[in-house]
C-alpha cells in the first residue's frame, strides 16, 4: 500500500490511538508508585532505543542507508535527552524535553515527514510509535508537576541549540540533506507557510522568531499558576 496524506483517515485513526494510549499512560502514570514511575521513564527510554536501533538496522539490510538515516533530528535528541532525564534528571534535561522535545514530537504527529512511506510498513509504524512515546513521556511529567522548569531556563534550550544547530547545519549542506528542517520545511506544514511567506533567505529568522513565540505559550501557564500562588 501507498503512502497516506496528513489529515486522511488513516493519519487520524492514528492520532486518535495515540490520544487514547496517551489517556491511558497518564491514568496508571499519575497513580503509580515513585519507584514504578522511575521504571517507567527508563522502560520509555529502552524503548525509544531499540527503536532506533531496530531502524537502523532495518535501513542496513534492506540497502536503504544514506546520509539521511542517522537519528538527527531534534526528535532523534529526543532519546538521548530522555535517557538522561530517566536516570540523571536536571533542569536542563526538563527544560529540552519541554520546549524541544514535546513541541518537536508533538508537531511531527501533527504534520508527518514520513507520508510517503508504506501504510503497514515498518516505518510507517515506527514513526507514529517512536514520536508517540517521546509525547507520551513529557506530557506525562508535565502533567504531573515533575519537570522542574521555568521561562528564565529557556538559555538552556537556546545553548542546546546553539551547540547543536551549526555542525548540523554543515552536515546539510555538506551531503545535501535537511535535517531540522533547517534548509526547507516538510511540504504541507506550518513550516511551509513560513517559507513561502519569507523566502529561503528570511526562513530560519522566522522560524527563530516562531520558536520563542512557541516557547511563550508554552510557559504562559506555569508563569500564570506562579502568580496565582503569591
Amino acid at each position: 500500500m501507498n503512502g497516506f496524506s496528513i489529515f486522511d483517515s488513516i493519519h487520524i485513526m492514528w492520532l486518535i490511538f495515540i490520544a487514547g494510549f496517551l489517556v491511558i499512560s497518564l491514568y496508571f502514570y499519575r497513580d503509580s508508585s515513585q519507584e514504578k514511575q522511575h521504571l517507567f521513564q527508563k522502560q520509555v527510554f529502552w524503548l525509544l532505543l531499540c527503536l532506533e536501533v531496530a531502524k537502523q538496522l532495518y535501513l542496513l539490510v534492506t540497502n536503504q542507508y544514506s546520509y539521511w538515516s542517522p537519528p538527527l533530528h531534534l526528535c532523534g535528541f529526543g532519546i538521548f535527552i530522555i535517557g538522561w532525564h530517566a536516570y540523571f534528571p536536571t533542569r536542563t534535561t526538563a527544560t529540552l524535553l519541554f520546549t524541544l522535545t514535546l513541541p518537536g514530537a508533538a508537531i511531527a504527529l501533527l504534520f508527518p515527514g514520513w507520508t510517503i512511506d508504506p501504510v503497514g510498513g515498518f516505518l510507517h509504524f515506527h514513526s507514529f510509535v517512536f514520536h508517540a512515546l517521546l509525547v507520551i513521556f513529557v506530557f506525562v511529567l508535565t502533567f504531573t508537576n515533575q519537570l522542574q522548569t521555568a521561562f528564565s531556563d529557556i538559555w538552556r534550550a537556546i545553548l542546546f541549540l546553539a551547540i547543536t544547530v551549526p555542525p548540523i547545519y554543515v552536515y546539510n549542506a555538506r551531503f545535501q540533506t535537511n535535517f531540522m528542517f533547517l534548509n526547507k520545511p516538510v511540504r504541507g506544514t506550518p513550516l511551509q507557510w513560513l517559507y513561502d511567506a519569507f523566502g529561503a533567505s528570511g526562513y530560519l529568522v522566522s522560524l527563530t522568531l516562531v520558536i520563542f513565540i512557541l516557547w511563550m505559550m508554552l510557559y504562559l501557564p506555569h508563569t500564570i499558576r506562579k502568580r496565582r500562588e503569591l
